[in-house]
């Protein structure tokens, strides 16, 4: 064989597979390797290219090998830790240390999970005074209810019969049955949290209440379990602290290998359209003239590894790992894999379509610069089709975003502007990993900046490069692919013009996607975008460009200090040689107003009490109110305002739908 490969059935190896014809007769070559990145960071598609050198991709493996990285991305990933949600993979390598280190901690057989799996409720956390507060007034209930139990020979108020107390006894019962519960869960959760090391750094924490210290560490807890949630105990999170500790760990094995699967077979179909609204299940038509279902090749994946490798156990997953002994450079390993559809192609005729879901252009506040709620029951969705015999076949399907009212520098003010989603057709003819966002002049200086602990004056502040990237927490996340407006030649070509600024891009803010709006673009979680766009470029012939240079300077002023943006080198682009058509629908459009207002609107002024607006060129200012539809009307003046009160004066941006995520900045 030119390059045998292992292939592995029910947990060992069973004979070897040509690499060169292994997809042929039906294996998925998988890479164990802890050298492994997405395609997108690669430098070469096959053994025959010239590399391209790639420079995010040496940052991609520090990062998912838990190495430290260079300069202001080891800075950032030691804050955040655990990066599966932000769309780096951990390593086999790492998840196998991490294993280790969990069956090596005795503390948790020492857990009783009892608490968590009879809890039903959810728990938030509201502020350390409300968690001290709460966490005194149980222990003070608490031991009541407990002397009351010992004088009826009881060891636990739960079994107390209310008839045989008084009427004040009573209600303490009733008040202490209500809280015990989650008061219970609340401490089986700190146990095993501090159990397994999520409250180091985060300081003491308030036994039996959901404390910040508490809060940080289910965040912590969150990320590296790949949970999407607040830091609050509920949902998911509560499901995986009920689970065993190694059960999550192989969960997390599990994981990264389906997704290392999916991109290596360039998949797509994760079962987000398997199914139809009803209930049944979603077909197309195949070349035999019968209806076939659309896979959930993810599933299927998951399926296929788990019994190849023998992966049905924390501790079979253990042995595993532990048996693969050195896991440097490339590992290919091949499995069986499910059967592709019959709509697979190497060049596939792929269509995107995004939804806009319910649209508000209506002015999101009132006379008195309250927000008005703008409720949203149809979310923004992007669905990926293969276009076959006619038919349109929607192979996936995942939440985004779409632009919003956001804060823009107009004339050297703040102030709010309509950052629309355009709709209509428009092409993808470049893929473009590690992407970097050069800021337009008018981004707020603050956007751009961030704040270096215990130092003043002009060091006080550094500019962001996560904002700008390269970066997994780059306003394009991993990965962007532009929408570009276009016409067709008379030869069938395209020509390609008019840049709409807007992008279908990863995000850090994983939390946002589907809940917040952005600058207009049509964010992403970054490990779906990596999905997506290597499922492009798996099927469109494509060229591989590289890194643009670019020789960007954007100065900033902040506080009396002046910075300077320094940007030299673009994202590493593919070339795609017959685009990707994506069309942007209209969505429904709620409230009164119709159009996307595209004036810029005044902030209201909390000390003055009214919306003012300041001529750039005299300074004069005038107070207005502004109608839902943008128009302003002059009112008079207020009287000038007293002393100025301590802290901020302006609004944040809209939270509608839902309240912007504590965990992550906002991206384009």
């Amino acid at each position: 064989m030119h390059r045998p490969v292992p292939v592995w059935e029910n947990g060992r190896e069973t004979g070897v597979v040509d690499a060169a014809i292994a997809a042929e007769q039906g294996y998925v070559l998988l890479d164990l390797g802890d050298e492994w990145v997405p395609y997108l960071f690669t430098e070469r598609g096959n053994e025959s290219e010239t590399p391209i050198p790639h420079d995010y991709r040496p940052i991609y493996l520090a990062l998912a090998n838990e190495r430290p990285a260079p300069g202001h991305h080891g800075e950032r990933a030691a804050k955040d830790k655990y990066l599966e949600l932000y769309g780096i993979l951990p390593t086999l390598g790492v998840l196998r240390r991490r294993m280790a280190e969990t069956a090596a901690r005795e503390c948790l057989t020492a857990l009783d999970p009892t608490p968590l799996d009879s809890f039903e409720g959810f728990a938030s956390h509201r502020d350390n005074e409300t968690a001290r507060r709460i966490a005194r007034n149980f222990d003070v209930l608490d031991r009541r209810m407990r002397r009351i139990a010992e004088r009826a020979g009881l060891t636990d108020p739960t079994a107390l019969d209310p008839e045989s107390l008084d009427e004040r006894e009573r209600r303490r019962l009733a008040e202490w049955r209500e809280q015990a519960p989650l008061v219970a869960a609340i401490r089986a959760a700190q146990e095993r949290l501090a159990c397994e090391g999520f409250y180091a750094g985060k300081g003491r924490w308030v036994r039996g209440a959901l404390d910040w210290p508490t809060r940080e560490a289910l965040a912590e807890f969150e990320r590296r379990h790949r949970i999407y949630g607040w830091g609050f105990l509920g949902g998911e999170t509560l499901a995986a602290l009920r689970r065993p500790a190694l059960e999550n760990e192989r969960l997390a094995v599990l994981r990264v290998l389906v997704e290392r699967a999916m991109l290596s077979m360039g998949v797509i179909e994760d079962g987000s359209t398997s199914t139809r609204a009803d209930g049944t299940p979603r077909t197309f038509r195949g070349a035999d003239g019968r209806e076939h279902p659309i896979p959930n090749l993810e599933a299927e994946l998951r399926e296929r590894i788990v019994a190849a490798f023998g992966l049905q156990s924390p501790e079979s997953t253990r042995a595993w790992l532990d048996g693969l002994g050195d896991l440097g450079g490339e590992r290919l390993v091949a499995f069986r894999g499910p059967r592709l559809p019959e709509y697979y192609a190497a060049d596939m005729d792929l269509y995107v379509e995004i939804d806009r879901g319910d649209v508000w252009y209506d002015f999101p506040y009132d006379e008195a610069g309250r927000e008005v709620p703008q409720p949203v029951s149809r979310r923004p969705r992007l669905t990926v089709h293969a276009v076959y015999l006619g038919q349109r076949i929607p192979l996936a399907r995942m939440g985004t975003t779409i632009g919003g009212w956001r804060s823009e520098m107009v004339n050297g003010v703040s102030m709010w502007r309509y950052k629309n989603s355009p709709v209509g057709e428009v092409v993808w003819h470049q893929v473009v990993s590690a992407p970097v966002w050069l800021p337009p002049e008018t981004t707020p200086p603050r956007d751009l900046l961030v704040r270096v602990p215990r130092r003043t004056g002009a060091e006080a502040w550094r500019v962001n490069y996560h904002e700008t990237g390269p970066s997994y927490a780059s306003a394009y996340g991993l990965v962007a692919a532009y929408h570009v407006r276009f016409s067709r030649t008379p030869d069938g070509g395209y020509r390609y013009w008019g840049d709409e600024g807007i992008r279908t891009h990863g995000s850090v803010d994983y939390m946002s996607i589907m809940r917040r709006h952005s600058h207009g673009c049509h964010r992403l979680h970054n490990h779906m975008a990596v999905r997506l766009m290597t499922f492009v470029l798996a099927h469109r012939e494509h060229r591989r460009i590289g890194h643009d240079r670019l020789a960007f300077r954007l100065p900033l002023e902040h506080e009396g200090h002046n910075y300077l943006v320094e940007i030299n080198r673009g994202g590493y682009v593919f070339e795609l040689a017959e685009p990707v058509h994506v069309r942007v629908l209209e969505g429904r459009i709620q409230g009164s107003t119709r159009r996307p207002i595209e004036h810029p609107l005044p902030k209201f002024d909390t000390i003055r009490g009214a919306y003012i607006m300041r001529d750039p060129a005299t300074g004069a200012e005038t107070a207005v109110r502004i109608a839902r539809d943008g128009t302003m009307t002059p009112i008079p003046m207020p009287a000038p305002p007293g002393p100025l009160p301590a802290g901020p004066t302006q609004p944040t941006a809209p939270t509608t739908p839902v309240a912007a995520s504590p965990l992550a900045a906002a991206s384009p």
